[in-house]
């Protein structure tokens, strides 16, 4: 019995050191390389069908920059390219442990694919030092990585709440519809190992199928197959609220405060001059980060202006107020303007009445001798029955004229400011709500 255990474990053992037969080696994966690209069964230049279906895939490892200004996207990736080939394949029998093999881009047809709409490198899509890998049913499986730099049509409209829709276009370069089909094998491009980027989310992708049409010079049209790859991305805003549109805003507000400042200080003209040289500095700044096209026209760009255009007009109703303020006090004032004064500028701004009077007191006690104790008293706020409050038409001066202007003007280009801010910032936020749809 013991005899019979000792030899058992012999048999055994010796069995462990002989090698196994049909396992994977080398030397089937040559032979059967050597079968399948034999000179005189396989040539590289000549089609494996009359009409190949080339089935490609795009995925996505980083989104590098969208330059808006030059509508250039960069994108790194890799296509994913699979045909067909009966030539290279295989018995299964015959090499059972073998599923696959390499081969080089020198050895085995490939399709020539282009990209439509590269902006870098114009050439066709090969890479000497990529491998392909032929499967035992004689389906062949091409990973191209690759930086990818598109054109990309930008829409600035809604900037910078804006939502790009940019597209990889790949086309078949030699070879017409009737000898190559590309056909996508998602209906999205693959983001599941897609870094996020800083400024820009990627929403969706898409894919879909075109034909490009060419038109020889003896009329003859030749269609070639195109395979579109989009890509949604919304640009994250948070950076730009707080250094482009806080910054507009709040310089848009600086030219209604030059009606606050005292005509008779001398700096009314110098603060709004210093305001609008600000704003085109601003409206300069904005317009070198968006291309110069004009297709789409951004709300911002439109808003800056319109700010610019309300700066101007402060100016000059600034230049009207100091020219009133310094008329000749002896000059008398038409029915006209008491007219405008009394039906429009005290109603239209919102002119609190006992600021009036205490500003019709002062002008009163400028114009008599300060020694009047009886003036003095009245200047002092101190309640006179015996001195009856002026009419708005009686004594009526150039300079109370112009402090009400100032306030009229500030009321009505606070609101118009106001207004405008409004109108433009909610377009701008629908704006790019509905367009990420």
């Amino acid at each position: 019995m013991t005899l019979a255990l000792c030899l058992l474990f012999l048999y055994s053992f010796d069995s462990m050191l002989q090698p196994t037969w049909g396992a994977w080696s080398d030397a089937d994966v040559h032979a059967i390389r050597k079968s399948i690209l034999s000179n005189t069964t396989y040539h590289r230049l000549t089609r494996p069908a009359e009409t190949m279906t080339v089935n490609v895939s795009l995925s996505l490892l980083t989104v590098n920059f969208l330059d808006v200004r030059t509508q250039t996207l960069s994108t790194t990736g890799w296509l994913t390219v699979e045909w067909q080939d009966d030539r290279l394949s295989w018995n299964a029998a015959t090499y059972p442990d073998v599923d696959h093999v390499y081969t080089l881009d020198s050895e085995v047809w490939k399709p020539e694919l282009f990209i439509d709409n590269s902006v870098a490198d114009v050439s066709i899509l090969q890479d000497s030092n990529v491998m392909f890998k032929v499967q035992r049913d004689g389906v062949v499986e091409w990973k191209l990585p690759r930086i990818f730099t598109t054109f990309c049509d930008v829409d600035v409209t809604y900037y910078p709440f804006d939502t790009q829709n940019c597209v990889i276009e790949i086309t078949s370069w030699a070879y017409t519809i009737d000898e190559i089909s590309l056909r996508a094998t998602r209906d999205s491009v693959h983001k599941e190992d897609l870094k996020p980027h800083g400024e820009w989310t990627v929403l969706s992708s898409s894919t879909e199928l075109r034909e490009l049409h060419e038109t020889k010079v003896n009329g003859y049209t030749e269609i070639f197959s195109q395979l579109d790859f989009f890509i949604k991305m919304q640009r994250k805003s948070n950076y730009y609220i707080t250094s482009v549109l806080l910054p507009v805003i709040l310089t848009s507000y600086l030219n209604i405060f030059v009606f606050l400042l005292p005509t008779d200080s001398g700096e009314k003209v110098g603060f709004i001059l210093t305001v609008l040289l600000a704003l085109a500095v601003l409206l300069t700044l904005v317009s070198d980060s968006i291309p110069s096209t004009s297709i789409n026209t951004s709300v911002l760009s439109v808003y800056l202006a319109v700010t610019l255009c309300l700066g101007v007009v402060c100016c000059f109703l600034t230049v009207l107020v100091i020219k009133i303020n310094f008329k000749e006090q002896d000059t008398p004032i038409s029915d006209g303007w008491r007219l405008i004064y009394d039906k429009i500028l005290l109603p239209c701004s919102c002119w609190n009445k006992r600021f009036y009077k205490s500003a019709r007191r002062r002008e009163s006690v400028s114009s008599v001798d300060l020694k009047d104790e009886t003036v003095v008293m009245e200047y002092d706020g101190e309640k006179n029955e015996s001195s009856p409050e002026p009419e708005p038409s009686d004594k009526l001066k150039w300079t109370h004229v112009a402090t009400v202007m100032d306030h009229f003007f500030l009321v009505v280009m606070g609101i118009v400011t106001t207004m405008s801010s409004i109108t433009f910032m909610i377009a701008l936020s629908a704006g790019g709500a509905l367009n990420q749809r």
